[in-house]
């Protein structure tokens, strides 16, 4: 059975730079009042962080559904099977478009749900195609993505209290008290969440903040066969401090810094910055 492997732009294939033979990424959508633009396509990671700088509010949405329908009707008659490891359903429609496109032409369609994004979700993208190419079945694949996945975890730190507010994710009330007691959330995003943003917990400073991932890191069993990736919002000083913090905590793990994905920053912030681990697909 010849099988694709499609993901979107929220796994950061773009940015980072990953092609592999059957491996197809759709552009999620960023937009501001003006300009509707393609993620890792007609607008990168760099340039959607200056937007907000300079006071664009910009929203994220699925990818195009007519980029969906062209690369599925393309698709259809190479391959047996689409199989997709979108971004997270609980904070895209990314898989109920590629499910309805499918469904619509009558196209052979399977997915697995990572209740992630960005290194957690490419990670598990890649590791199905590899496996793919391996004659690996179906069932198989979904099995050892599924153990990887049940043993990740993302966590999203926001600082900018005020761009919270003008997404309509905080009242001015909420912010105006974090604020006074310098109160910074922690978010995380898993399969206990829905793949959904939930508050973790609620502290006071970014470090103390940064300390509480750690402790969860910790106390989850993170170490050697563990991949952790730190992100940031335009915060590379923090980023790399909190890189070498890390190494220092988990010495056998594989880690590394990034941007964070901007369909998940400019909900989030500039100056923030996010962690994840997930247990590594050894092929």
């Amino acid at each position: 059975m010849k099988i694709a492997v499609i993901t979107d732009s929220g796994s950061n294939a773009f940015q980072e730079k990953v092609e592999m033979p059957g491996l197809y990424v759709l552009p999620l959508t960023i937009t501001d009042d003006e300009n509707t633009y393609l993620e890792g396509v007609n607008i990168s990671v760099d340039e959607t962080y200056e937007l907000m700088a300079q006071g664009k509010l910009l929203k994220t949405s699925q990818p195009p559904l007519g980029l969906i329908e062209e690369l599925f009707i393309r698709l259809k008659d190479e391959y047996d099977l689409l199989f997709a490891v979108p971004i997270t359903s609980g904070l895209s429609g990314c898989l109920s478009a590629m499910s309805a496109t499918a469904k619509r032409f009558d196209i052979d369609f399977d997915f697995f749900d990572c209740y992630s994004t960005a290194s957690n979700q490419l990670h598990l993208a890649t590791s199905a195609r590899k496996m793919f190419d391996q004659g690996m079945a179906v069932d198989k694949v979904k099995e050892i993505l599924k153990e990887s996945a049940d043993n990740s975890v993302t966590f999203v730190l926001p600082v900018d209290m005020k761009h919270l507010v003008r997404g309509g994710r905080l009242t001015k009330r909420a912010a105006t008290l974090a604020g006074l007691f310098k109160i910074v959330p922690v978010l995380i995003v898993n399969e206990g969440s829905g793949g959904k943003n939930d508050v973790f917990d609620k502290v006071r400073t970014l470090k103390r903040a940064e300390e509480r991932v750690i402790t969860y890191f910790r106390e989850h069993g993170v170490g050697k066969g563990y991949r952790i990736c730190v992100a940031h919002v335009r915060n590379q000083a923090e980023g790399e401090s909190m890189v070498k913090r890390m190494e220092e905590a988990f010495p056998e793990a594989d880690i590394y810094l990034t941007s964070l994905i901007s369909t998940v920053g400019v909900h989030t912030g500039l100056g923030c910055v996010a962690f994840q681990y997930i247990k590594k697909i050894e092929l």
